[in-house]
């Protein structure tokens, strides 16, 4: 396979290309939209999706070659996997890789805002001392955090958050009330943790039923001068426009987000103005270790499929079973 391609649309670290390249070279798209991917993914076997970059069906379709797309980190929302697997193609992806490493980014933005770390550091540079008494600076100990999705990395946080004897409170229907006791959270319904929580953070993976779910409504149950924090996935949101109403009324005191609706966000949009909101680049994820381990489970998943193997990392399982059932068919024939 030395001379096939493997296609990314971002930056891969060594690791994945010690484990990769024994079935070809890796390449890295000069361009991510959907009409150069169309174009570059021609005599690719693999495809590396990296980020926010869409694959939909019209560049799935284009790869004649391809039999594995890796999709780094636990979100797939940015791939359809509805015509990868009408195409026979596993799409894997690496699940609680870096949980432990996006649960540290979260507790690091949530102190950031309650200890309002970010205006102090401002007001410091500019010959403000004063600000040290005019500025009120929060507490975790003995806040109420409301986590929303209590997969592995909201149990992660959980846990993190122990240590400051914070009340934690979670929301997410696939989670037993005794699953959440047992990593020390309470659980509860969606409107009542958004009226209850002194710092909401997100979780949630995207789709049809979590869309659009900090809205006007979700944020008008809040408890007045509530710190959100976002590190799932922007479209979690209705919109910057619904967050900033919030901020603006006082119903949020602070927001952070690690990720927008639409990425690379426009920043010209006002909430990135605002001095109570601290953002960074969807890269909470990406410290030395959990790149390291979201790109071995991701390379390695693609090393399996590539060697004709079943990987457990795997999105859509179900291509395995019709691949068999076409080779007990084809045995039954002859």
């Amino acid at each position: 396979m030395k001379n096939h391609r493997i296609l990314s649309t971002g930056t891969v670290p060594p690791v994945a290309k010690e484990i990769l390249s024994r079935f070809g070279r890796i390449e890295v798209a000069s361009r991510t939209d959907e009409d150069s991917l169309v174009k570059l993914i021609s005599g690719s076997v693999a495809l590396f999706v990296r980020g926010v970059t869409r694959i939909p069906a019209r560049v799935i379709a284009a790869g004649k070659e391809l039999r594995v797309i890796g999709r780094t980190g636990a979100g797939y929302d940015n791939v359809d996997i509805d015509a990868a697997t009408e195409r026979g193609i596993p799409v894997v992806f690496s699940p609680g890789a870096g949980a432990m490493y996006v649960a540290e980014g979260t507790l690091a933005v949530i102190l950031a805002l309650v200890k309002r770390l970010p205006e102090l550091d401002l007001k410091t540079r500019g010959g403000h001392w004063q600000a040290r008494d005019s500025t009120v600076i929060g507490d975790l100990n003995g806040s109420v955090v409301g986590l929303v999705g209590f997969g592995r990395i909201g149990r992660h946080v959980a846990k993190l958050l122990r240590a400051f004897e914070a009340r934690v409170i979670c929301y997410d229907p696939a989670v037993s009330k005794e699953a959440a006791a047992a990593v020390g959270a309470e659980s509860v319904g969606l409107d009542d943790l958004f009226a209850q929580s002194d710092i909401i953070t997100l979780h949630a993976p995207l789709n049809a039923q979590t869309r659009g779910m900090v809205n006007r409504h979700t944020l008008g149950q809040v408890k007045r001068g509530a710190i959100l924090v976002n590190v799932a996935r922007g479209g979690l949101m209705e919109s910057l426009d619904v967050v900033f109403e919030a901020l603006e009324s006082g119903r949020l005191s602070a927001v952070g987000l690690d990720v927008f609706p639409v990425e690379p966000p426009d920043v010209s949009h006002r909430i990135f103005h605002h001095p109570r909101v601290l953002c960074t680049p969807h890269a909470l994820g990406l410290s030395i270790k959990g790149s390291q381990a979201i790109f071995e489970m991701a390379s390695r998943g693609m090393a399996e499929v590539l060697e004709g193997r079943i990987p457990k990392n795997v999105v859509n399982p179900e291509v395995f079973r019709r691949a068999s059932r076409r080779s007990h068919q084809r045995q039954a024939v002859r």
